[in-house]
């Protein structure tokens, strides 16, 4: 079991347009529904996930706070793949730059501090 993640592309050019927005979701699933398993954008499913993988796996949109000791630990624990290396993203990331360049996208928000309140 590797844990829980988010797409790549989800990560690199979608999520992270609205990182509060978004977390403001997880947050309110995680908080809604005590998950046991999900069914992954794969459809090899389902897959045996907890509430805490499933709050890891957006752990990516998170910045480096306070928590980022919080965040390392729970990624350890849940031995989630939601944070690749730079060198493993960087085709996405210079792909993601292209279209910023071109127009056809926003830049990336930055990523939510711990003491950021969720505007959504």
């Amino acid at each position: 079991h590797v844990g829980v993640c988010c797409a790549r592309r989800a990560q690199v050019s979608v999520l992270n347009r609205e990182p509060e927005k978004v977390l403001a979701f997880a947050d309110a699933v995680a908080e809604a529904f005590p998950l046991t398993k999900l069914v992954p954008c794969h459809f090899d499913a389902p897959v045996a996930a907890t509430t805490r993988e499933w709050s890891a796996a957006f752990d990516f949109l998170r910045g480096d706070t306070a928590d980022s000791v919080l965040v390392r630990a729970r990624r350890w624990l849940t031995r989630s793949a939601a944070t690749l290396p730079d060198e493993d993203l960087a085709f996405l990331r210079d792909f993601d730059d292209n279209l910023v360049q071109a127009g056809a996208i926003r830049p990336p928000a930055p990523k939510v501090s711990a003491d950021s309140k969720s505007t959504n």
